[in-house]
């Protein structure tokens, strides 16, 4: 019969500031998911806009020059949020001296434990795995940022022992192109034809922007338009996300004053309930628009109130303004895009306004050599 177990790769290991790290995947049973998670403590006064995954630059899954897995923590939560239709575990608290917490689990399956899609060691001659950090990334290190020296990470490797078989392929995923956003004309991204594609995942924020406005359209063109698998606008993929998973709910929770803006990392459908932490607050929402929220806090006296701490409960879709395109089933492969029988894949982007930052990733499906 088979077996699961977790091991702890590194467990609450304390992290500088600012930096990198390489560590051995030293395991020899085949890996569902990497669960990589980080923690840290904000500063004495407060911590906002700062959720830990716009600190985590980089994220890999390495053999060698053998890229497996690469993106920022920011991308690596949505595609998980895509891949298992479940956020990832997070804490995101804005107070002083208050704890944060973000999750990033790897799939190397179609799901948790997946009999035939896992990563298998043996397969590979050293694989590690790489983080670059820099806590400073938004907020300077301090008392209106992090804690200096409170950064901590563990890695948790699910793995599967007595399998009847060794896993066939694993699934890799990479960050393949980014670049700024145009006020108008297409980007046009080659995209590579090796392995199949099970997603096609598309990031594009700027703060207070719609993501619809900074890319209008998404067309993806097969050898010069033989064949088009999808051209649509942003919001009608979102749409359709929405039928296919249902909206993301989830809480903030907030330190701010009247009219201040508050990033609810969440780019269409959002909607908020505040709640004031003390009876004397009256917490309303002011605007909620573009992923921006403008707080409401008064007192009984309809006084504008500073430095207080709200409960946000928020609603909406596309985390961190990620938009997914699934090819198929994920369960069956059969019905992944095929792309091995094309000689020229294209993304055209459409553009709609300067200074977004864009990101284009694919989810490949990767056979093991015999």
């Amino acid at each position: 019969m088979p077996k699961f177990r977790d091991i702890y790769i590194e467990k609450a290991k304390t992290l500088a500031d600012l930096g990198s790290l390489v560590v051995d995947l030293n395991v020899v049973d085949p890996v569902s998911v990497l669960l990589v998670n980080f923690s840290a403590t904000n500063g004495a006064i407060s911590n906002k806009n700062n959720p830990l995954a716009r600190n985590i630059t980089k994220i890999e899954v390495v053999d060698g020059s053998d890229i497996l897995f690469s993106m920022d923590c920011r991308l690596a939560q949505a595609l998980a949020y895509y891949w298992q239709k479940t956020y990832p575990y997070k804490a995101w608290q804005e107070y002083g001296g208050g704890g944060q917490a973000d999750s990033f689990p790897i799939f190397f399956g179609r799901h948790l434990w997946d009999p035939v899609y896992a990563l298998n060691p043996a397969k590979f001659r050293n694989p590690q795995v790489k983080i670059s950090w820099n806590l400073a990334t938004v907020n300077p290190v301090g008392a209106t940022g992090f804690a200096s020296g409170s950064l901590k990470m563990s890695i948790m490797a699910r793995l599967m022992e007595g399998m009847a078989a060794p896993p066939t392929h694993f699934m890799m995923h990479k960050d393949h192109y980014s670049f700024t956003s145009a006020a108008s004309g297409d980007e046009r991204v080659p995209l590579p034809t090796d392995y199949p594609w099970a997603m096609f995942m598309l990031r594009a924020w700027e703060s207070g922007v719609g993501i619809n406005s900074s890319i209008t359209k998404v067309k993806l063109s097969l050898d010069v338009d033989k064949d088009i698998p999808f051209d649509h606008s942003i919001g009608r993929q979102g749409l359709i996300l929405e039928n296919s998973h249902g909206l993301i709910h989830h809480g903030i929770r907030m330190f701010g004053d009247d009219a201040e803006v508050h990033q609810v990392w969440l780019a269409m459908q959002e909607r908020a309930n505040l709640t004031g932490e003390t009876d004397t607050i009256i917490a309303m929402l002011q605007n909620l628009v573009n992923g921006q929220l403008t707080l409401g806090l008064k007192s009984d006296a309809n006084v504008a109130l500073t430095a207080k701490m709200i409960q946000c409960q928020v609603q909406g879709s596309l985390p961190w303004n990620c938009v997914a395109f699934p090819f198929g089933l994920l369960e069956d492969p059969a019905t992944y895009l095929q792309v091995q029988t094309y000689g020229d894949i294209k993304a055209i982007l459409t553009q709609g306004n300067v200074g977004a930052e864009v990101n284009l990733v694919l989810s490949q499906l990767r056979e093991y050599k015999a």
